[in-house]
């Protein structure tokens, strides 16, 4: 049996911050959350103690990238991930051509079966294309529809590790794929679509999320609300938000905040190999491109995801956002992202769960702690 026990200065329940609180773990695994005298032993951790960040989003990190699909590579990403204030990841894959896709697939799903346990744990797979209609950064000649035939070749290769898809609405049969989908366990997500067509269709297909809100989804007018407006709309709706203060304004952070609140407000990184590492070139999906002042662009000048960690992230939103605090932080960049991909053991700082946190120092350091 391995025991640990911490005394904090602050955490954050589900239900509210408590001051000088203990948790005691086992073998992994929350084993008591209480106010109690501690042991002699006893961890001391300065700060407010979070739940465990769970990033959504993660194309590579620490100079890697998921579509390499190898051990050595995978394994990089996820200790760049750890080191960036997350506990828990989806490795993601991009468009590319459909049979080399599927490869990769398998690949990053018998890495994830097969995790060493060292640094951030991969939760499952996070598909965001080919099944898209705007391109943004990605390879458009490889864009397909999401046949029937095609969904169950994706879940085949993925071998039950596919827990999150982003598809097109606007997409022949991108109801029906969402449906079979939904009904393996997977979440779908709507984004990388600059048309309305579908998008409600979608959504009452069982649609729960969009993939990083306002970037790759046209504009948004007072009349022609485009994917954005629907998405801030419907309250069945999880909305991501990249937070680096480019791919979306922070006034304009601040907006979907006061609408979305903690309950519907997700941070994710979008981070590619560029994240947690120096400025320069790097590979997404083969395609060249370029970190410059942090912020990451192909060869067109597009924004190709990030150099985001979640712990800049974090501190980017509570820095744009001055209503939020700890509480509300832990919702956006924990609760809410593991409950949209049913991540049960994450989440909360509750009995059973993992004994994986965020801590925020009270210097202003944001360190995962397991």
């Amino acid at each position: 049996m391995n025991a640990t026990e911490w005394i904090v200065d602050r955490i954050a329940l589900p239900d509210g911050m408590v001051a000088g609180a203990r948790i005691a773990a086992v073998d992994g695994r929350i084993a008591a959350v209480d106010r109690i005298a501690p042991a002699a032993a006893a961890v001391r951790l300065r700060g407010t103690l979070l739940p465990g960040f769970v990033d959504l989003q993660v194309n590579g990190a620490g100079g890697r990238s998921c579509d390499e699909a190898t051990p050595d590579a995978l394994d990089a990403v996820a200790r760049a991930v750890w080191a960036g204030g997350a506990v828990a990841f989806l490795p993601t894959l991009i468009t590319a051509p459909w049979e080399r896709l599927l490869a990769q697939v398998a690949a990053v799903a018998a890495w994830i079966r097969s995790w060493s346990g060292q640094g951030a744990e991969p939760l499952g797979l996070h598909l965001e294309g080919p099944f898209l209609q705007a391109s943004g950064a990605h390879d458009a000649t490889c864009f397909v529809d999401p046949t029937p035939e095609r969904v169950d070749q994706l879940l085949a290769a993925a071998a039950g590790s596919l827990r999150l898809v982003t598809l097109a609405h606007a997409r022949n049969g991108a109801a029906a794929a969402t449906a079979r989908l939904g009904a393996a366990g997977v979440t779908v997500a709507l984004g990388h679509c600059d048309k309305v067509d579908g998008f409600a269709a979608c959504v009452d297909a069982g649609a729960r999320a969009v993939t990083h809100l306002f970037n790759v989804m046209g504009p948004l007018h007072h009349r022609d609300v485009g994917c954005a407006g629907f998405a801030l709309d419907d309250e069945r709706v999880q909305c991501p938000l990249i937070v680096d203060g480019v791919h979306v304004h922070p006034a304009m952070v601040r907006n979907a905040f006061r609408i979305l609140g903690p309950g519907r407000t997700i941070l994710v990184s979008d981070a590619v190999a560029a994240a947690g590492m120096p400025d320069g070139d790097y590979q997404l999906s083969g395609i060249p491109v370029r970190a410059h002042d942090g912020v990451v662009r192909d060869a067109q000048g597009r924004l190709a995801g990030s150099a985001l960690t979640m712990a800049l992230a974090a501190r980017n939103f509570l820095r744009f956002v001055p209503m939020a605090g700890p509480w509300t932080l832990g919702c956006a960049a924990s609760a809410n992202p593991a409950a949209l991909v049913r991540a049960d053991a994450y989440g909360a700082l509750a009995v059973g769960r993992r004994a994986a946190f965020t801590l925020l120092g009270d210097d202003g350091a944001i360190t995962a702690v397991r």
